[in-house]
């Protein structure tokens, strides 16, 4: 009976753990946490132009041949055009402006519902602040 009930008790213990960590929520912040293919194409250009920033400094360190150098910036180059040329095609196909004006919306809305309204002087605080920031009550 013993067993059973520790059995049973370290399965519940495992689904409190579990189910958070594997869940999804459609959440605003799970929302913007959330790349999107232009983010990973973002962070693709900037991982390929950093690494043509590297092979400059180790060719004028010596340690590349005249050859294995313009070989290999080349591809790099040819890489960072074409990650260009699909954020360039993502950008045409998506209207950001008015994605950005609901992104910024959504966060003005959810910082709006975060303050709290101090109730001497009326400025906004952080709800979890014991005192204003502004008259200190």
């Amino acid at each position: 009976m013993l067993y059973v009930f520790c059995a049973l008790l370290g399965g519940g213990v495992l689904m409190a753990i579990a189910v958070p960590l594997f869940g999804r929520r459609d959440t605003l912040e799970s929302a913007i946490i959330e790349e999107t293919q232009w983010d990973l194409l973002q962070r693709k250009k900037e991982v390929t132009l950093g690494n043509v920033q590297d092979l400059d400094f180790e060719f004028k360190c010596g340690k590349l041949s005249e050859s294995d150098y313009r070989g290999i910036r080349a591809d790099l180059m040819n890489d960072a055009a074409r990650t260009l040329a699909e954020i360039d095609q993502l950008e045409a196909s998506m209207d950001l402006d008015a994605l950005i004006s609901r992104e910024v919306a959504a966060r003005n809305n959810s910082e709006a519902r975060k303050s709290a309204a101090c109730p001497a002087c009326g400025s906004k605080n952080p709800p979890t602040g014991k005192f204003c920031g502004e008259c200190g009550a």
